[in-house]
């Protein structure tokens, strides 16, 4: 089994386990009036900004011809991020009920992508000029719950999370600045899969009996990722080093969310 389908096999075993816990918190609900509460299906839109953190790519060098380097060196790449738009929709599931009198569960599948550009960086903390993009596409299953006191409320606060799988694909090109290097002569290149996992807390502000805003802050990590760097001066493409880390974010969104 490979890394990838290793992945997306927790990813999936996951899906169980957080439809296990909002059947627990079901159970431990009290079935007394001031549980009630409205449930349903509803789908969601959020789109905002996102500030990947500065992260450094390490592997050890294993040049192939006509690639430099020298086997068995560090091939340390640190990848300087702008800040992005964030894209996410999202169908889930209010459980009409109440745990502890206050927390009401939610459950749902999102889809979320971003494509940061890169806006710098190093190798081997050297001087270089780097320009390319991430492309992040996270499928994962969340899970959420509202802080609700009253049934007259409109202001709801929550908090949550998820874990799935992120897609990502990534071109850093990058050139020495010695004054020779016309054009890009090595690029950390490649796409992954990889363990995603989120944290929310945001505010929801009920405008009507079927639509919502919402906002929230989200930090996002993916674990595990693997990339190559290559050598491409003058239309070559010969691996250096395999490269690993790690790509996390924190993400300022808004949306709006309509409940059948």
């Amino acid at each position: 089994m490979t890394v990838s389908q290793r992945t997306y096999f927790r990813t999936f075993s996951s899906f169980g386990t957080v439809l296990a816990l909002a059947m627990t918190s079901s159970a431990f609900a009290n079935d007394g009036d001031e549980t009630k509460a409205e449930g349903g299906f509803y789908i969601s839109l959020l789109g905002g900004v996102t500030s990947p953190t500065d992260y450094s790519f390490d592997g050890v060098q294993d040049p192939v011809a006509p690639s430099p380097g020298t086997a068995g060196a560090p091939a340390s790449v640190e990848v300087q991020f702008e800040d992005e738009f964030y894209g996410a929709a999202a169908i889930g599931y209010r459980i009409p009920t109440k745990v502890l009198g206050v927390f009401q569960p939610s459950v749902e599948i999102e889809f979320s992508r971003t494509t940061p550009d890169v806006s710098g960086g190093t190798f081997n903390g050297g001087n270089q000029t780097f320009g390319g993009q991430f492309e992040v596409n996270t499928y994962s299953v969340n899970y959420q719950s509202e802080i609700r006191w009253s049934k007259d409320q409109t202001i709801v606060p929550f908090l949550g999370g998820g874990i799935g799988v992120a897609d990502v694909q990534t071109y850093a090109s990058y050139f020495p600045n010695n004054g020779i290097a016309t054009a890009p002569t090595f690029a950390v290149t490649d796409s992954d899969s990889a363990l995603s996992l989120h944290s929310n807390i945001g505010l929801t502000f009920e405008i009507n009996e079927k639509f919502d805003l919402n906002t929230r802050v989200r930090y996002q990590r993916v674990s595990g990722l693997n990339f190559d760097r290559r050598f491409i001066a003058g239309g070559n493409d010969a691996f250096n080093a395999r490269l690993n880390g790690d790509y996390e974010t924190t993400s300022f969104l808004a949306g709006v969310r309509y409940r059948f």
